[in-house]
């Protein structure tokens, strides 16, 4: 069954993917990348029509340009460094936990660009202060002539206010 060069290299892929799947097995965990490798390398080893699928669409994938296939395997593996927590969350329905994580990661965010601010802010008041310090910039409080005291001797013809003893 398992007779030419091909079967064989399909036969490793299946048991190299087992070998990878098997701590996480045996900690209780579900490695569904290398489980999924396992499976497909059996059933493309032990039937040919499966493995010209898969060798059909591998080359669709990767054909093309070296760029092209650069760029699916740098998105395949941001793809696998970004899939687990959000997966994890997902699978759990759990929308607190996905917030939580998204008020964690913006307050480290934030911790970390807190330096900057103060920096920047402290500088912004001490070039203010220096600049209201400095002799001609200062402004004058009023611009209105200073408030002359009401005389007692009144308004113009001469007669005292009723109110003027008050303010004297």
């Amino acid at each position: 069954m398992f007779d030419d060069q091909a079967d064989r290299l399909w036969l490793s892929l299946a048991l190299l993917a087992a070998l990878t799947a098997a701590p996480g097995l045996s900690a209780g965990g579900v490695p569904l990348l290398p489980l999924f490798l396992a499976l497909a390398g059996l059933a493309c080893a032990g039937h040919r029509p499966s493995r010209a699928f898969v060798l059909e669409k591998t080359g669709v994938a990767f054909g093309g340009s070296a760029l092209r296939a650069v760029a699916v395997l740098a998105g395949a593996l941001l793809m696998i460094q970004l899939m687990p927590l959000e997966l994890a969350l997902l699978m759990a329905g759990d929308v607190l936990a996905y917030v939580e994580v998204v008020v964690a990661v913006s307050l480290i965010a934030g911790h970390a660009r807190l330096p900057l601010v103060k920096t920047r802010l402290r500088r912004g008041v001490e070039a203010a202060v220096r600049f209201w310090r400095r002799p001609g910039t200062r402004r004058r409080r009023s611009a209105r002539p200073p408030r002359q005291p009401a005389s007692p001797a009144g308004d113009e013809d001469g007669e005292a206010a009723p109110w003027s003893a008050a303010f004297a």
